[in-house]
């Protein structure tokens, strides 16, 4: 007679639904220093959420070295003291800056050839930072189509809007009359729904950006 056998089970592996074994979860969203999708709320110790400001324009205006020169001017509040430049790249994606006003408010600044998604991270916007290389007479033409639309999305019909002429530093940049004028500045103050501020500023050199951190002081508050 053929033995049978049994296959015995082990002691404590009772059989478990696949669905149960194999249980994981999906990372928490979160946005890094080079990226994050929109939405990225910060909250604050208090629990309160991060003010966020979008900083916007065109490819090459010096966005990246104004959010480091800025980030720089909050920390250590001493324009003098800024020191050469630090090499930038042309921001493919997004960077993530904090400045302490001293409340907490995060800077993103979108790649100039992302503006065709800008529009995805409006939604996040408590104030916004619009560069225009005042040194480029070339591009002047394209930031104000890019301004004009910026200004016509509803989710920011009331946002505060800072237009800064940037690169004044730079022997070829044209005067703060002749941008204006380039620019249609009047006309498309008087047509948006949004109170608009005009600086001229050199992420280079420093100039303007204290006001810049005043303006942002003044928009975005700081708490009591």
């Amino acid at each position: 007679m053929a033995s049978r056998h049994r296959r015995r089970r082990r002691p404590g592996l009772a059989h478990r639904p696949s669905a149960e074994r194999f249980r994981f979860r999906l990372p928490a969203r979160g946005g890094g220093a080079l990226s994050g999708g929109p939405g990225r709320g910060g909250m604050a110790a208090a629990g309160k959420p991060v003010p966020t400001c979008l900083l916007l324009g065109a490819a090459g205006g010096g966005k990246s070295l104004l959010a480091r020169r800025l980030r720089q001017l909050s920390v250590e509040e001493a324009a003098a003291e800024l020191g050469e430049p630090p090499a930038t790249q042309p921001t493919v994606g997004t960077n993530l800056t904090d400045l302490r006003l001293p409340r907490r408010v995060t800077v993103r600044e979108l790649g100039g050839c992302m503006g065709p998604i800008w529009p995805s991270y409006y939604g996040e916007c408590s104030a916004l930072l619009f560069v225009v290389d005042a040194a480029n007479p070339t591009q002047v033409s394209s930031s104000c189509i890019q301004l004009l639309s910026v200004l016509s999305a509803a989710q920011l019909a009331s946002v505060p809007v800072l237009v800064l002429f940037n690169k004044i530093d730079l022997p070829c940049y044209m005067s703060r009359v002749e941008m204006k004028s380039l620019f249609r500045m009047q006309d498309i103050i008087s047509w948006a729904t949004q109170p608009i501020t005009i600086l001229e500023t050199s992420a280079r050199d420093g100039t303007g950006l204290a006001d810049v951190l005043q303006w942002l002081r003044a928009t975005l508050g700081d708490p009591r």
